[in-house]
């Protein structure tokens, strides 16, 4: 009756670094260096500092990435992981809906203190067992739980965090059968955060912090829900979707890893509007408006980015603003980019901005909406006053995993987000590190690079 829990418990516990394809470490990796990234730059918000305040009131050994002190595991999970999705800029699975790097590797690096030694190739196959773990339990719920309103990431994210504990702490099948049977009674974040409340930026850390304490928990004998995916009543996906496919959990297993269908944000924004950016970019190229000069833009799209995205805007938080089509639009148009600097409190209710947002609409296209899940199609149509059109269609954002970044265009982002908090010398040290991750015979010093180092 556990067909489908029993196979990835079976596949976590079993998984060995020599298993993995050698493009699958090297898209780890990526997500690594990109992670770390978001997370030391998200320790400077002022939600990551209250969250790593908090965590610091159980006091351990763990890193706390760019804001310094430590914390107890579970406490270090919740503060990386919150940090990590603190400015909507963390690796993004489009089938899955979710971000599995701020979930994982934020649980591995916190466990791997208490651990002791553990290296490069320990943490990269915990992760890879905990990236497909995650990424597979999201597509399973499809995007009926998103319109339930359940927060992807925090609810398919528990998976991913439990799996990696499992692997890195060594537990055998059937103790990671009920690892992944406590992280699953876990799931948490409503999507209602996405109009501007900071819990918003919790959902991500509080997943990474149920990963570890279902790890710990297992290894001490703690039971959990051992058919968690296939129970009719109260297992997981029949909870939180109305429409679930059993078989993306276990199809395939160990033979296509979803990692290679990661990709990254060059947006610091919802990635529901990144193909709509790319395209009212393109045009913007061809025909450089300014805001004075903008009649209406229409952007045709799916019922799934629409609803995601595609409200009214109203100014509230960096948040209302990052979640907002319309909005981050008009920064295109205004600001020329859609990152860190244009959410300042001051941007996000600038006039000039407000009445460019106001002249977006956003439309459901049915052919659009009938493509498949992994797709974040926009056809952006822009009319100028002038009688000038430009009208432009992206399936696939920069950074999608069908329109992948290079690795120096994701070092870039990397070093523009750690160098808001480290010297220069250790940025290139983590670069160096993550490099040669493989090679490392103890991953705690990648942890102590996040910190700025006292001279």
């Amino acid at each position: 009756m556990s067909e489908h829990t029993k196979r990835l418990a079976e596949f976590v516990s079993g998984l060995r670094f020599q298993d993995l394809p050698a493009t699958v470490v090297e898209r780890l990796k990526w997500s690594v260096l990109d992670t770390l990234g978001c997370g030391i730059y998200g320790s400077v918000t002022p939600w990551g500092q209250m969250i790593a305040d908090y965590a610091r009131q159980a006091p351990g050994r763990c890193t706390l990435w760019g804001s310094g002190g430590a914390a107890d595991a579970a406490g270090a999970a919740l503060a990386n992981g919150t940090m990590t999705h603190s400015f909507e800029l963390d690796d993004l699975h489009t089938g899955a809906r979710l971000h599995a790097g701020a979930v994982t590797v934020p649980a591995g690096l916190a466990l791997a203190v208490g651990i002791g030694t553990v290296t490069g190739r320990d943490l990269l196959t915990a992760l890879a067992a905990g990236y497909e773990t995650a990424i597979r339990a999201g597509i399973c719920q499809g995007k009926s739980a998103f319109h339930r309103g359940w927060h992807p990431t925090g609810t398919a994210g528990p998976f991913g965090a439990a799996a990696t504990a499992a692997r890195l702490l060594g537990l055998p099948t059937q103790s990671t059968l009920h690892c992944l049977g406590i992280g699953g009674t876990m799931p948490a974040g409503l999507m209602a955060a996405q109009y501007g409340a900071m819990a918003k930026r919790l959902f991500a850390g509080h997943a990474a912090m149920a990963g570890v304490m279902a790890g710990r928990l297992a290894e001490a004998g703690f039971t959990g829900i051992p058919d968690i995916f296939d129970a009719e009543f109260g297992g997981y996906p029949r909870a939180v979707s109305d429409q679930i496919d059993l078989e993306a959990l276990s199809g395939d297993l160990g033979h296509r890893y979803e990692i290679t269908e990661v990709g990254y944000k060059f947006y610091s924004c919802v990635g529901t509007n990144f193909t709509a950016l790319d395209a009212l970019k393109e045009i913007l190229n061809a025909h450089p408006t300014g805001p004075n000069d903008v009649d209406e833009i229409v952007v045709r799209t799916s019922e799934y980015q629409k609803v995601h995205s595609g409200w009214e805007y109203r100014p509230g938080t960096s948040m209302t603003a990052q979640m907002n089509m319309q909005y981050c639009l008009a920064a295109m148009i205004a600001e020329g980019d859609v990152f860190i600097d244009q959410f300042t409190e001051h941007k996000i209710r600038d006039p000039v901005l407000l009445d460019l947002a106001a002249r977006v609409r956003v439309e459901v296209d049915p052919e659009i909406d009938a493509l498949p899940a992994h797709y974040r199609t926009a056809e952006v149509e822009l009319v100028r006053r002038d009688g000038v059109r430009g009208r432009v269609r992206k399936d696939f954002a920069r950074g999608h995993a069908r329109n992948l970044p290079t690795w120096a265009e994701l070092l870039a982002k990397f070093r523009r987000l750690a160098g808001a908090v480290l010297p220069t010398g250790q940025v290139e040290e983590i670069v160096q590190f993550i490099s040669r991750l493989e090679e490392a015979p103890d991953v705690v010093k990648l942890a102590d690079l996040t910190v700025p180092h006292r001279s």
